[in-house]
């Protein structure tokens, strides 16, 4: 007889389980730019849903000057410019430096830097941002839903986990 899971007191049978595994992104995606990111512009609902905001994608390698972002979203509601700069293994100097040039080039409200891991000097850097910003040019955390947000992904199979990991400046 398969395994049975109670849902609602009723048995759901034959119901496989299985768990989350945290994997290398370029194990499930080996390419950034050509597998990454479109997998990206296809489920952006899950970005959304992370920061509590109703997005759609606006473009995909949207110029900035001679650079390209990689994700341009619009929160539905208001308008607000997302930007999203991907990348994988640890965050680095470049693709802060490329958030922060998307961001102002788009005159963006909101940036998310999606990264497998993050190093303490750019958590800081991001938390610095958040306190120096003032209402006009906000930098904070997802949970205020405006300005650099910092994340992690982990994905195996179906399901996708995204986690903001910066907090709200006081």
């Amino acid at each position: 007889m398969g395994s049975q899971i109670r849902k609602a007191g009723k048995p759901m049978r034959n119901t496989k389980i299985s768990t989350l595994d945290r994997v290398a992104v370029r194990e499930v995606w080996p390419k950034e730019a050509e597998d990454f990111t479109p997998w990206l512009a296809e489920n952006v609902d899950l970005i959304g849903q992370a920061m509590g905001m109703d997005l759609e994608l606006e473009g995909r390698e949207v110029a900035v000057g001679p650079y390209s972002a990689d994700l341009v979203l619009k929160e539905v509601s208001s308008g607000a410019v997302v930007v999203v700069e991907n990348m994988y293994g640890r965050t680095d100097h470049d693709h802060i430096g490329k958030l922060i040039t998307y961001a102002a080039g788009l005159e963006a409200s909101y940036g998310v830097l999606l990264a497998e891991g993050f190093g303490p000097e750019h958590r800081s850097a991001l938390n610095w941002l958040n306190s120096i910003s003032t209402q006009d040019c906000v930098f904070s955390d997802s949970a205020s839903k405006r300005g650099v947000s910092e994340t992690l992904i982990r994905h195996r199979g179906l399901g996708s986990r995204y986690s903001p990991t910066t907090g709200p400046r006081s």
